[in-house]
């Protein structure tokens, strides 16, 4: 077996895990073209297919080996083995344990959605007052039990504020301007310092003198 022409490869300069040099088992070399695994005889690699496209030819005599694919160009490469197999054995473990140690160990666990809290965990400001009264009828109230909810100051409070949020709701749906103006109210007080301390200024008393108007006329009208 000739070689293919090409300079020897050095084996120290391979990667160690494209090379096997264990003892009592043949030596073998990854193909630098084909990138498949095959024995080295005579310090060079076995020829050997690619399997890229070919024409084959029918046996013309006994003995006559037919093509069966191109011949890979990796074919008889000359590798040096400048390198002993304790030293090979050595750069396949550091290889090896670099690897190992660029892989993370620690399981990346998705964070748990956050359960939504229950209706007595909710400040008052964040819950309706329907869920507000709901719960308080629930609860042992002293005034409830002595004078019936009909006469309790906090049920009474909390079905003011339904009825007025209903009339507010049906004010706003019928009344694109007022849902405008509350808009605009909203975003004033959140950037006016004087309305944030609960003293408004004039421009928030006259949106504020604005809704109020609006929501007089329309349950004058719907009354």
């Amino acid at each position: 077996m000739r070689h293919n022409g090409r300079a020897p490869i050095k084996a120290s300069t391979m990667r160690p895990e494209h090379l096997s040099l264990r003892d009592n088992e043949p030596r073998l070399a990854v193909c630098p073209d084909c990138h498949t695994w095959h024995r080295l005889t005579r310090s060079m690699i076995t020829p050997h297919r690619d399997g890229g496209p070919d024409q084959k030819t029918e046996r013309r005599y006994y003995g006559d080996k037919p093509s069966g694919g191109r011949r890979c160009p990796g074919s008889a490469q000359r590798v040096d083995i400048d390198i002993t197999p304790e030293a090979w054995g050595e750069k396949l473990l550091a290889a090896e344990t670099t690897a190992a140690s660029r892989r993370t160990t620690r399981p990346i666990r998705k964070p748990r959605p956050q359960a939504a809290p229950a209706t007595s965990q909710m400040s008052s400001a964040t819950r309706s007052a329907r869920e507000q009264l709901a719960e308080h009828l629930q609860d042992d109230c002293a005034r409830c039990r002595r004078f019936g909810s009909a006469r309790c100051t906090i049920v009474i409070q909390l079905r003011q504020r339904m009825h007025r949020a209903t009339h507010l709701a049906a004010t706003a749906s019928a009344t694109p301007l007022y849902g405008q103006l509350r808009t605009a109210l909203h975003q004033h007080r959140a950037t006016c310092t004087p309305c944030k301390n609960e003293a408004p200024c004039d421009t928030g008393r006259k949106l504020a003198a604005r809704m109020t108007g609006i929501a007089h006329d329309h349950l004058t009208r719907s009354a």
